[in-house]
């Protein structure tokens, strides 16, 4: 009989932490839209820090890597692609027929609506009023709604760790001198400076190289709402592994899993609740039998 009574004033204990909890998470839930929505007080678009990655400057020596890893203070990997400790790869691109070649630059594009910031249900990513895209761990809860979110598959987990955490690049945005991968770069296939400024060099570079770039656009300008990194390259976007997007902002595309956020929360609730009471009403029985 006492095993009984301390296993039910635990249960109890247990459904008013998780009863408070839930309340925590779908109050949070409900204003997560309104944090993300504070946004339309950052900085002017074409204002915010931005890259610009021109493919047919890049030599693909790598210099970028290595900057990214010593300001990160991340460990060295024999990876070939992003992970929880690599947040900047350069890979080489080449057709099938060998007639084209190309280096692409995969990291954070820092999407001008970020996708993952719109689908976190707490606010740990979220984007600074000068454009980059940061994450804090500590209010992350582990749900990896942000790497189902993301079109460019950037977010990661660090699996390394006890606790993983989401890793991906923050832009250096506590560096004075901008990214280090954009200050490092020998051949200047890389230039940071505001997004205004950078989609008038890069349309200058198109203008005076008639035939150069591929179609004559600047990847990040429009699609998925914008981002801020916009690249150039010589060949399709879609050969260097770039998604073809529209011009819809990316979050319109996965608001649906917040919505549903809510939901989940009060169905959960709801079940323990019943398990909870059926399990009650079946432990009184038992004591009235005995």
């Amino acid at each position: 009989m006492e095993k009984r009574s301390n296993f039910n004033l635990s249960r109890r204990d247990f459904l008013k932490i998780a009863g408070a909890g839930m309340g925590g998470l779908m109050a949070v839930a409900g204003t997560a839209e309104q944090a993300f929505a504070s946004s339309s007080e950052e900085l002017p678009l074409e204002e915010q820090w931005a890259l610009l990655y021109d493919a047919t400057m890049c030599s693909g020596c790598r210099e970028c890597e290595t900057a990214c890893k010593h300001y990160n203070n991340l460990p060295e990997e024999d990876v070939d692609d992003l992970s929880g400790n690599t947040f900047t790869l350069i890979k080489l691109y080449e057709s099938e027929d060998g007639s084209q070649k190309s280096f692409r630059k995969y990291q954070c594009m820092h999407c001008v609506d970020p996708a993952c910031a719109a689908s976190c249900p707490v606010g740990a990513l979220h984007k600074l009023e000068n454009g980059p895209v940061v994450y804090d761990q500590y209010k992350c809860i582990g749900c990896r709604y942000c790497m189902q979110a993301c079109a460019f598959g950037i977010p990661r987990y660090d699996w390394s760790l006890a606790y993983p955490f989401i890793r991906k690049c923050e832009m250096c945005n506590h560096r004075e001198a901008g990214p280090a991968c954009a200050e490092i770069c020998p051949k200047q296939a890389l230039t940071f400076g505001k997004r205004g400024d950078l989609l008038e060099i890069a349309k200058v570079r198109i203008a005076i190289n008639p035939g150069k770039y591929y179609e004559d656009r600047v990847y990040g300008e429009f699609k998925g709402g914008g981002t801020s990194v916009l690249i150039l390259s010589a060949v399709g976007f879609e050969s260097i592994g770039l998604p073809a997007l529209d011009n819809k902002p990316l979050p319109d595309r996965t608001q649906w899993a917040l919505n549903i956020v809510p939901a989940i929360f009060f169905g959960v609730g709801g079940i323990m609740s019943a398990i909870y009471q059926r399990t009650k009403n079946k432990d009184a029985g038992t004591s009235e039998r005995e």
